[in-house]
């Protein structure tokens, strides 16, 4: 009897001091700053598994083959210097490292490219463009949505061409905006393997315009899908995706309403805002855009592909979560921003920021183009 005594006494302590550590778990966490899981705002989400195509731009492997051709070839520019990717590279994360880019005449890539001819905006990533629209309901059409900082063009089709016009971008002074379209069709069908891959994607005797160049480059840029980052696999149910700092930054921009303008699975509500964006020296003339407007940018993978803004003005995203502490408040969504500007939000802010971004995408470079001109144009 007084062995087992002894042993229910030490079971009966032991069970004691277990209620003791567990109640001080409870409290622990219940009073910790950093949340072991935070629910997802409706408002935010995770970016779909599959893309939608138009209706009448199907995707093939060979259309998106010959679409990355042409994403690679100078010869779509008129001194044949410039290609898409220029301002556009994959070790950007298919984005532009400086504040505007250089264009036509530049030599180099990114930090190392000079040249007398700037770009007006800032050039965004085109990954992810081919949810561009997207809303909180995952509801977007392809054939009608919104490009550039301005939402003047309506389809990747429509804005794969605008840049072949643009005189700072790739046309030059070579020929004017009105005929480039036609010049640049003129020299891929002087090209014959361009003349194969074309009748090959859209059938023999096919003639290379403009609609069929917008189509194949649309059909590449719809294959630059980064829709696997941390917080896409914590919303799909992964929670130890994020971290706490990460979950701290992911309820201080929710509670400051960033969601406001920055909703939906792209982060963009894609309207257009007033925000009051600092002007970049570098530019002549105040671009005003529409009405002192630009679209919401999406904060998909924004690590690689600052400096941010229209301008290009921000160097880094605490520049950026910075600004929103004083900017002038002159958009009426803009007005519902109000959060606790210390540096330990501001931090937290960024560090959800960049949970936002996947590294795990198409950066296949092409060992040569048909027109045997230098991949990427002069970039070397």
């Amino acid at each position: 009897m007084r062995t087992t005594y002894n042993i229910n006494l030490i079971s009966l302590k032991s069970f004691s001091l277990f209620i003791v550590i567990f109640q001080a778990l409870l409290l622990f966490v219940a009073c910790s700053p950093d949340p072991i899981y935070v629910s997802i705002d409706n408002r935010i989400g995770a970016l779909p598994e599959t893309v939608i195509d138009p209706a009448d731009n199907p995707r093939t492997p060979e259309k998106v083959a010959l679409g990355r051709m042409l994403f690679w070839d100078p010869v779509l520019s008129g001194n044949n210097d410039v290609a898409c990717v220029t301002c556009h590279h994959p070790n950007n994360d298919y984005a532009e490292r400086l504040d505007l880019s250089i264009g036509v005449g530049g030599h180099g890539l990114s930090f190392n490219r000079s040249g007398d001819i700037l770009v007006k905006r800032n050039a965004p990533t085109i990954l992810n463009t081919a949810f561009n629209g997207i809303d909180e309901g995952y509801l977007y059409d392809p054939a009608n949505t919104v490009m550039f900082w301005d939402n003047r063009s309506k389809s990747l089709e429509e804005q794969s061409l605008e840049p072949i016009k643009s005189m700072e971008e790739m046309r030059g002074n070579v020929y004017t905006a009105d005929v480039a379209i036609a010049v640049v069709s003129s020299r891929l069908n002087a090209i014959p393997e361009y003349v194969t891959m074309f009748n090959n994607v859209f059938g023999e005797g096919t003639v290379i315009d403009g609609d069929k160049i917008g189509k194949a480059i649309a059909a590449f840029e719809r294959t630059l899908i980064a829709n696997n980052s941390r917080f896409d696999q914590y919303v799909e149910g992964d929670e130890t995706a994020l971290n706490a700092q990460e979950l701290r930054g992911m309820n201080a921009f929710v509670s400051a309403n960033c969601v406001a303008c920055h909703n939906g699975p792209m982060f963009s509500d894609y309207e257009l805002h007033d925000l009051g964006v600092p002007n970049n020296s570098k530019l002549e003339q105040i671009d005003e855009g529409v009405n002192g407007k630009f679209r919401t940018a999406s904060l998909r993978n924004l690590p690689k592909t600052g400096p941010y803004m229209h301008n290009g003005v921000f160097k880094t995203l605490t520049d950026v979560v910075n600004f929103y502490d004083n900017f002038e408040r002159n958009d009426a969504d803009a007005q519902q921003i109000d959060f606790d500007n210390n540096p330990d939000t501001v931090a937290a802010i960024v560090a959800f920021l960049k949970a936002l971004s996947d590294s795990e995408f198409d950066k296949t470079i092409p060992e040569s183009v048909p027109s045997g001109l230098p991949v990427g144009g002069n970039i070397e």
